[in-house]
């Protein structure tokens, strides 16, 4: 039968100890679970208020507080307890509405009362039938503070005629109480009597009223004077001179201190280690390793990608992310750590670099056709509904070129004319009118110099991403297809383990935030995809294919514009030229993005400087990170960068006001008040050996792999995120050589371009382009 909730306020019960609790509206809150049998709650409260709840016919609750109930210290006095629903079944017969006349609540909890719309209305028995109209019950209610197992005690006095009214009820009580009164004189006096008359030893009690039960005499006892070392527990009472050092001092044997917590009774998992948790866990022999496929570290958009992929793939296998923080995207791949652009080199000067008198375009072309790939599979993640609102993480925006001054101009110029001619270039717009150049990007020509000379390129058709909204969503899908995500679930080491379930598997130890759990993974493949954190990870796991490898880190700070009157009015990414020495992910650009569905304006990054390979890292990362193999290479790649040092010493002594005014040779008129300067994510650009230069600085990404391919992590900084897709498509490809001969056909739906070059077929590319556009509504 349906179970509907009744009403239950508690004014007043009494905590052992002897404590009362008092009940105000708006107090604690609790449930009430089935159980144990409550055959009537009394309580006193005015009867202007809803007051009791019974149990009725067929029904048995257990109390139970919940969180924001009475507090979890024992029993005190004048605790605030609010409404108790109370569940079970309804009563077969409609319940008359509860009426009750009591005393102010006393230490004790004792309640007298009838209930019924009238004075007449019966009351229910502890056998949880209801009474004869003839009956009355007068009942002794009193509560335990252990919510989770105790019972209500009811001790029924006999029947009175029919009529009894609730006045009488009281009246009745008060009665009750003056001969109880009147009995306890009584034996006082006779106390005094046996004292002064030897006659009177071994006198008996008063005879009590007929049909009354007789009163216990209260035996004084006769123990000798042992300090209290030798009473018997139960007979410290009263006020003789053995019993007093009990009463002042209990021992731990005592029964006061035998209490049962108002939490409940402890369960077995119930830990009595208090704060050294983490060094029982320490202590704990390791639990059997679980065996599963694929683990993923890291909780960014590489990790999503290469999950999700591998699911739809193999949607059999077992696959598990684990990311350290709280949720997923909250580190480089988050909106507010990332520049937002699907880097498809139509604007980033350092993809274009000169090459004497012309201008060398094959990281352009490479890094492009890489972006068709992440757009084409995020497009057919939209047509098949794992991904659904697309433009919550991608939006048209244009995406412009600027240079200023003669020599840039000229280089800006060949750029131009080296890109239109390519197929994925098409569209490509070049202009050194400002006329032209003030209706694409008005604010950067408000206040510009009129002779001064400079030039923009332009494609209408670039894009804006909020990586952190599609790692949301690829995460989403990853697990709607069965895939696992573990949060607050740090890898600390990773070793190969033989005899596993799989040949030469991984064994990934975890632990829990807290640092309180550990557990262990045996996996036949691990992708590393934990930002700056995989350099440490891959040189834990021991391959050598990670000897020489080293990395600097490199923060980041943006100027960020919130005022809709400057945000609603520049819609572009504009990238310029990056200063001498500028490493190439601090090329500065002006940039409109979308964050959270907000618009805003940024420009930067600035370049910093911090040991942390993670914006919430430690700051010992980048002296962990040294190895003696990967000293020297990156002793070399330093010597060979000191340009790169000059220039980060600059950017850190640099000031809000000379950050200003670099922004300002792309915005004239740009206010202070307008801007605020946040820190943006942590890079970690890679050093590594070179045959020829002993060491390099490597600015791009890299994937670092075992030769069997059983383990997998990506290093680097830009592009990054925007070739998400490639990377794992060439991760999945490296790594699983033979399983991906099958695989291929189902790629090839997903990524139609998969396996060919859009650069060698031009209708193809403008084709699957348009189909993109369309299903991501960036047309």
């Amino acid at each position: 039968m349906h179970q509907q909730p009744l009403q239950l306020n508690l004014n007043s019960y009494q905590g052992k100890g002897g404590g009362s609790y008092a009940a105000a509206p708006g107090g604690g809150s609790y449930a009430a679970a089935p159980g144990v049998n409550v055959p009537a709650l009394v309580v006193g409260a005015p009867p202007s208020r809803p007051v009791l709840a019974a149990r009725v016919p067929g029904s048995s609750f257990v109390a139970q507080p919940l969180r924001s109930g009475l507090d979890s210290q024992g029993p005190m006095s004048s605790r605030k307890l609010g409404a108790m629903p109370v569940y079970g079944q309804p009563a077969t017969k409609s319940l008359p509405a509860p009426v009750l006349r009591s005393s102010p609540a006393k230490a004790g909890g004792v309640v007298s009362g009838s209930w019924g719309t009238k004075p007449t209305t019966p009351k229910m028995t502890a056998s949880n039938e209801p009474r004869s109209p003839t009956a009355r019950v007068q009942s002794q209610t009193s509560y335990r503070s252990d919510f989770s197992a105790d019972t209500v005690q009811t001790r029924n006095s006999d029947a009175t005629s029919p009529g009894t009214s609730n006045n009488r009820a009281v009246q009745s009580n008060q009665e009750r109480q003056a001969v109880l009164r009147q009995k306890a004189e009584q034996i006082r006096k006779s106390d005094v009597k046996e004292t002064s008359s030897p006659k009177n030893v071994g006198a008996t009690a008063p005879p009590v009223e007929a049909n009354k039960e007789p009163m216990p005499i209260p035996q004084r006892i006769s123990l000798p004077d042992t300090n209290g070392t030798e009473v018997p527990v139960n007979e410290e009472g009263g006020s003789h001179k053995a019993g007093l050092h009990r009463r002042l001092s209990s021992n731990v044997d005592d029964i006061v201190n035998d209490r049962e917590s108002f939490k409940g009774k402890p369960s077995e998992a119930s830990s009595t280690w208090g704060c050294f948790d983490g060094l029982r866990e320490m202590l704990r022999p390791a639990e059997p390793a679980e065996e599963v496929d694929v683990v993923l570290v890291g909780g960014g958009i590489m990790s999503a990608t290469v999950g999700l992929l591998l699911k739809q793939l193999e949607p059999s296998w077992k696959i598990v992310i684990c990311e350290r923080l709280g949720a997923v995207a909250m580190e480089s791949s988050n909106g507010w750590n990332n520049a937002g652009t699907g880097h498809s080199a139509l604007c980033e000067p350092n993809y274009t670099p000169a090459k004497g008198d012309t201008v060398d375009i094959s990281k352009a072309v490479t890094v492009n056709e890489n972006f068709q790939l992440s757009r084409q599979y995020w497009s057919h993640l939209v047509q098949t509904g794992l991904i659904k609102d697309p433009e919550n993480f991608i939006n048209v925006t244009p995406h412009m070129t600027f240079v200023h001054g003669d020599e840039h101009v000229d280089w800006c110029k060949k750029r131009f004319e080296a890109l239109v001619k390519h197929p994925l270039f098409q569209g490509m717009e070049y202009t050194e009118d400002k006329k032209k150049m003030s209706e694409w990007a008005p604010i950067m020509m408000e206040g510009r110099d009129p002779d001064e000379k400079c030039a923009m390129t332009r494609v209408p058709y670039g894009t804006d991403v909020d990586f952190g909204e599609l790692t949301r969503n690829l995460t989403k899908a990853f697990m709607s297809l069965g895939g696992i995500v573990r949060l607050f679930t740090e890898v600390t080491d990773l070793k190969r383990v033989d005899g596993a379930l799989y040949d030469g598997a991984w064994s990934v130890t975890t632990k829990d935030s807290k640092g309180s759990c550990r557990k262990q993974y045996s996996a036949k493949f691990v992708f590393v995809g934990a930002g700056g954190y995989a350099l440490p990870l891959l040189q834990r796991s021991g391959i050598p294919e990670i000897r020489g490898f080293m990395g600097f880190p490199i923060s980041g700070e943006f100027l960020v514009c919130q005022n809709p009157e400057v945000a609603l009015r520049h819609k572009n990414k504009v990238y310029g030229k990056a200063a001498i020495g500028a490493p190439p992910m601090s090329v500065p650009h002006l940039d409109s993005r979308t964050i959270g569905g907000q618009p805003l304006v940024l420009f930067g990054p600035f370049a910093g400087f911090s040991p942390r390979f993670l914006k919430s890292g430690s700051l010992l990362d980048l002296f962990k990170s040294i190895r003696t193999h990967n000293i020297l290479p990156a002793a070399a790649a330093g010597l060979q960068n000191l340009d790169l040092t000059v220039y980060l010493v600059k950017q850190l002594m640099a000031s809000k006001s000379k950050k200003l005014s670099e922004l300002r040779e792309f915005m004239p008129n740009a206010k202070d008040e307008d801007w605020t300067l946040v820190t943006a994510g942590q890079r970690v650009q890679i050093m590594k050996k070179d045959p020829n230069k002993i060491g390099v600085l490597q600015f791009g990404t890299e994937v670092v792999s075992a030769e069997d391919g059983s383990i997998a992590g990506l290093l680097g900084a830009s592009p990054g995120a925007s070739t998400a897709v490639q990377v794992a498509l060439d991760v999945v490809a490296k790594c699983f050589p033979k399983e991906f001969e099958t695989w291929t056909p189902k790629i090839q739906e997903m990524i139609p371009s998969f396996g060919t070059r859009l650069s060698d077929n031009p209708a193809f590319a403008a084709h699957l382009h348009r189909d993109s556009a369309a299903s991501l509504g960036i047309s």
